[in-house]
């Protein structure tokens, strides 16, 4: 049997999640392979390049003009995720942005017009998706083994970006309202307004939300102007209801769970240190899941083979602005200290 031609993927923008989640991702999965890399700051492609192989490209342009490329990753500051898409699809690549999708709702829907007139597809990096404990805890509550979902708690709460990126300062983008969109609500709350709708199998109708600026600075030593810290109270279509507690100042161990409260028991999604769901009976039996060792986050390898099969985009463009709206409400409510209707 003749092997099938591998994917060949591009990597636009190689900071910190691109050097460890994508790349090696790509690097080790057996449908694709890196065909090369852009970055603004050339010795980070050149550095890539280097280690991983492929080319590197002087422009993104470049990149998406390569007929030998099939798709590509997008990991640059928010504010330029919409404008490389459009192009992207425009051109016919297949696309994985990282989230958020964009930072304004005009450039969210112009992505997906774009996306419903390309011949290829947009995919959103909504990695909790793909992990083990939200694709059990999505069968199990889906299923009605649990009984009603009657309410839910979240937190997602760590250091703060500039921790982890590659500018490990406060110059970093992710603390610039301009580069970065909404700060914590933006970075950390997209992941649960996807992820929570995604495993209820419903939408959030309600949003109410207080948010601030407690601790981050700018480079000139004032308060960013991004929100560090927010707490947020939702409300699905069926009435399920909770809260999402989003913070980049917690200076202990992070914190990343979602709890689902249901007739039966309860629903437990922890990410660290072990990354488990847990469930627990009323009556008090306990069965708990453990996740792989070294874990891989599944998008990359999932794009991949949607694009080699044919198949529809894994988290699709109206899946992410469905997440992103709600983002959005969040922050509409911060500010108006309103309820806001979705």
């Amino acid at each position: 049997m003749e092997e099938k031609r591998k994917i060949r993927i591009g990597v636009i923008g190689c900071g910190q999640i691109a050097r460890t989640r994508h790349i090696p991702e790509l690097h080790s999965s057996r449908i694709a392979e890196i065909a090369g890399f852009y970055d603004f700051i050339p010795e980070h492609a050149q550095d890539m390049s280097r280690q991983y192989g492929g080319k590197v490209y002087e422009q993104y342009k470049d990149m998406l003009d390569d007929s030998q490329v099939d798709g590509v990753v997008i990991c640059t500051s928010n504010d330029s995720h919409a404008a490389i898409s459009i192009e992207a699809l425009q051109k016919g690549k297949y696309v994985l942005c990282e989230k958020p999708m964009c930072t304004t709702l005009e450039d969210a829907a112009a992505v997906v017009k774009a996306d419903r007139e390309s011949s290829a597809f947009y995919m959103a990096a909504h990695n909790q998706r793909f992990n083990l404990g939200n694709s059990k805890a999505r069968e199990l509550l889906q299923s009605g083994k649990m009984g009603k979902v009657l309410a839910f708690k979240c937190t997602l709460a760590h250091s703060g970006p500039e921790r982890y990126s590659i500018n490990r300062s406060n110059s970093t983008w992710y603390l610039n309202k301009k580069a970065s969109g909404l700060g914590c609500i933006s970075d950390l709350g997209i992941h649960k307004c996807d992820v929570i709708q995604y495993t209820l199998g419903e939408s959030f109708t309600q949003v109410s939300a207080f948010a601030g600026t407690r601790d981050k600075k700018d480079p000139f030593g004032n308060p960013a102007d991004i929100y560090d810290n927010a707490v947020c109270i939702l409300k699905t279509e069926s009435g399920v209801m909770g809260s999402i507690n989003l913070s980049y100042t917690n200076y202990g161990p992070m914190e990343n769970s979602i709890v689902y409260y249901c007739e039966k028991g309860a629903v437990k999604v922890q990410y660290y240190p072990d990354c488990i769901l847990e469930v627990v009976m009323d009556g008090g039996e306990k069965i708990r899941f453990m996740s792989p060792e070294h874990p891989s986050s599944g998008v990359a390898e999932n794009f991949a083979e949607a694009i080699a099969d044919g198949k529809a985009s894994p988290v699709g463009a109206e899946e992410a602005y469905k997440a992103l709206r709600v983002v959005f409400a969040i922050e509409e409510s911060a500010r108006t200290g309103q309820i806001v209707n979705l």
